[in-house]
């Protein structure tokens, strides 16, 4: 009996050992696709209808349309149908349009909930990419769900990084947004 437990005490500690107190090396996810574009939102400030891509649909009580509110804008919902490039020149042919909305949802910082799909019409891309994240917009990167897609992009999920590459005030800014696929269908 006690040569029996002397042959198993080794086995269980070898067991012990082995287990998940020390794990694996995770596998290191490699994108299966990767894409680059830059979108570029106008917004309605009451005296540029003609190129504003973006327009202020509510505003905390008392506030106006045209005018972001205060306090890091907070409160304030904001459509938008904004052009898309592959580089940074507003005045580059579009690939396709960005379209949804952003809420500020913070009253302490600057902060924007996004919800918007890329709508991609080109000869080299054909179909919708949907994003949905927070975006704390004062951190240089921000990191938002690529929760999926159709035509070209039909469930592909991943993560989009976000990068303002320029603003001019509160009119105009736009984003770089280096997007990695880690599922493709």
């Amino acid at each position: 009996m006690a040569s029996k437990a002397c042959i198993l005490l080794p086995f269980f500690m070898l067991l012990v050992v082995s287990s998940s107190a020390y794990p694996f090396k995770k596998k290191q996810y490699k994108p299966c696709k990767n894409l680059v574009l830059y979108f570029h939102d106008i917004i309605y400030n009451g005296h540029n209808k003609e190129n504003a891509t973006s327009a202020i649909v509510a505003a905390p009580d008392g506030a106006n349309l045209t005018i972001l509110a205060g306090q890091f804008h907070f409160g304030n919902i904001a459509v938008f149908d904004d052009p898309i490039t592959l580089d940074n020149n507003l005045h580059s042919k579009p690939v396709g349009r960005a379209q949804g909305m952003y809420i500020y949802d913070t009253k302490n910082t600057f902060t924007a909930w996004l919800g918007f799909s890329f709508v991609l019409n080109s000869t080299e891309h054909q179909g919708t990419i949907n994003f949905i994240g927070a975006d704390p917009l004062m951190q240089k990167t921000r990191d938002i769900s690529v929760v999926g897609g159709t035509g070209d992009f039909f469930m592909h999920r991943g993560v989009a990084t976000l990068m303002t590459d320029s603003f001019e005030g509160e009119v105009y800014f736009r984003l770089r947004v280096d997007i990695k696929f880690y599922e493709c269908w």
